[in-house]
């Protein structure tokens, strides 16, 4: 039960991810030309679809092996999403921007939350093993 909530919980901060920068917490709007908050977005649209098919995944495996495997790579995932507003891509300059203020927060946020379920269901997989 554990597993299957974690799992479900991967997929909406996946989905969160992906869909949030663009309708929910909006990025700076495009002016003459699109700012790096921008392509953050566009990359977060990526990794917020393999972190919610990670945790499709999840939902469907069967052995702990898998399930640990599956949670690394939730995890790695998740620390991308922190990756690219911060070191990757970057965001704008200014620090009251509505990147800056509002949505890379909360992706931030989101994704610590994504890092320790991805924890959190790798030692429950280690334990049922055993």
């Amino acid at each position: 039960m554990k597993n299957k909530l974690m799992s479900i919980g991967t997929m909406i901060i996946g989905v969160l991810l992906a869909a949030g920068p663009q309708f929910l917490f909006k990025v700076c709007p495009v002016g003459d030309k699109p700012m790096k908050c921008f392509y953050t977005a566009k990359a977060l649209i990526a990794v917020g679809v393999i972190l919610a098919v990670v945790g499709a995944l999840q939902l469907l495996a069967k052995q702990a092996e898998s399930k640990r495997l599956l949670a690394i790579t939730g995890a790695v995932v998740c620390v991308m999403s922190i990756l690219f507003p911060t070191v990757l891509i970057g965001s704008c300059m200014k620090p009251d921007m509505a990147c800056n203020v509002l949505t890379f927060p909360i992706t931030h946020t989101l994704s610590a939350i994504g890092i320790v379920l991805q924890g959190i269901l790798f030692f429950v997989s280690k334990e049922k093993e055993r």
